[in-house]
């Protein structure tokens, strides 16, 4: 069984999914996933319920629903729904996608975040921020 996550990146490549908060590469291999996220996702022999990333690569393997927004790459293995950008590209060997559904960047940003319970990024604020005036009473003075 195998479950590899690799360090966080600051990487958001024109979306608004927050790929810093996932590993570079993730991996499931001989093994059951229930959610899986990534800037690249690999499955091996495997049966993955939940898949978000931007590029999806499935050997052998089965995904119940994949959030993908660059490219699928479908060796022998199957996929239940995706869902994707228009630009997604789908490569697709032996195996093959059941449904493919074609959302707005905005939508498949929304869809992701929920299906992975995560909050959407916050928009810094326009307005500069005020400072806080704090009233200090010296209580016990210290010397060295």
């Amino acid at each position: 069984m195998t479950l590899n996550s690799n360090e966080a990146v600051d990487d958001n490549e024109g979306d608004d999914f927050p790929w810093e908060t996932v590993g570079k590469r993730s991996s499931v291999g001989l093994s059951k996933a229930n959610k899986v996220a990534g800037i690249k996702v690999s499955t091996l022999m495997s049966f993955t319920k939940v898949a978000v990333c931007r590029k999806l690569e499935v050997t052998m393997g089965r995904v119940s629903e994949a959030i993908v927004f660059e490219k699928v790459d479908v060796t022998m293995g199957y996929i239940k729904d995706l869902h994707c950008l228009s630009t997604t590209t789908q490569d697709i060997g032996l195996g093959s996608i059941e449904k493919v559904h074609i959302h707005s960047q905005e939508e498949l940003v929304k869809m992701a975040l929920e299906k992975l319970d995560m909050n959407p990024p916050q928009p810094s604020p326009s307005a500069p921020l005020e400072p806080i005036h704090v009233n200090a009473v010296v209580v016990e003075d210290i010397k060295h």
